[in-house]
């Protein structure tokens, strides 16, 4: 299980890759499940990731992205 406080922010993300824009949505592509990493499309590729507490984000939901940690992006659903 991953330690979702260690996650580093999205703008820690933005000063280590200059260029790369502030926009922070993002869309699951393969199921997320409570603990467990799924498939987000954000910035134009793929990446891990996750979402904290017991939620399950099926594919095509939209999603903000909280942080990051190698190559896993911590989500949280957009309500609308």
């Amino acid at each position: 299980m991953l330690n979702l406080k260690s996650f580093q922010t999205v703008q820690s993300l933005v000063q280590t890759y200059p260029g790369l824009s502030t926009q922070t949505k993002g869309y699951v592509e393969q199921a997320i499940s409570p603990n467990r990493r799924g498939r987000v499309r954000y910035q134009a590729t793929y990446w891990f990731g996750i979402c904290d507490g017991s939620r399950s984000l099926p594919p095509g939901t939209e999603v903000t992205v909280l942080g990051r940690q190698g190559n896993t992006l911590l989500v949280q659903p957009i309500v609308s």
